[in-house]
């Protein structure tokens, strides 16, 4: 009996899908692998089973699945800041190991959306030049700096940032439409190039002392 069938579907592997066994299965496949499971029912729905659910069948209690499952592809999802609240899912592997440190000058292409899908903003774009700011003064949102200094050149990602990291509590009359109170935002970025600043061990007095002036 069939009782669940999806031709392809995306989840995270740390919120699982239809049951436990699917997330710890596909972190031990590659991509393009297909394999046939059997799931024991303390992996599957344990002695609860499972009711009619949509157009997914029943489950029995203390059922053993067999699961089709193929992994068609996979992209590494990080979280950022010091709570996790901002995640990451890289679309392109950026190059390299350097990423901008606090006080770069990066320049990048960058769509946002709100969770409806509206575009707010889209810089670097159809022609434009990309689009440049010195992370960690405040140029932009702070959601938008931590995730830039997380990134690689040549990366692109899609990053979920919520209100507090966002525009907060206000609204924001951004280039094409209106952010309002309290939304969680969806950029699409692409690190196209950054310099990073000089640490502190890397400069001469003269420069230290300008540094310091500008803290």
């Amino acid at each position: 009996t069939i009782v669940s069938k999806s031709d392809e579907v995306e989840f995270t592997v740390k919120d699982g899908y239809f049951c436990p066994a699917l997330a710890k299965a596909v972190k031990t496949m590659k991509k393009g692998e297909k394999v046939l499971l059997t799931v024991k029912p303390q992996y599957g729905f344990g002695e609860k089973g499972r009711p009619v659910s949509g157009e997914e069948g029943t489950v029995p209690p203390n059922a053993t699945l067999h699961v089709d499952l193929e992994l068609v592809s996979w992209k590494t999802v990080t979280e950022i800041g010091d709570d996790k609240k901002i995640v990451k899912k890289i679309l392109k592997e950026g190059e390299g190991y350097e990423r901008p440190n606090d006080g770069a000058v990066v320049k990048v292409k960058l769509i946002g959306k709100l969770q409806d899908g509206t575009v707010f903003v889209k810089k670097g774009h159809d022609g434009d030049e990309p689009f440049e700011w010195k992370t960690d003064e405040e140029q932009v949102i702070e959601g938008l700096d931590l995730a830039v200094t997380s990134m690689k050149k040549g990366e692109v990602a899609l990053v979920t940032i919520p209100p507090e990291y966002a525009f907060s509590s206000t609204e924001s009359s951004q280039d094409l439409a209106l952010v309002p109170p309290n939304s969680t935002v969806i950029y699409e970025i692409e690190l196209v190039s950054f310099v990073k600043e000089k640490e502190s061990w890397d400069m001469n007095t003269a420069e230290k002392i300008e540094a310091a002036a500008k803290k």
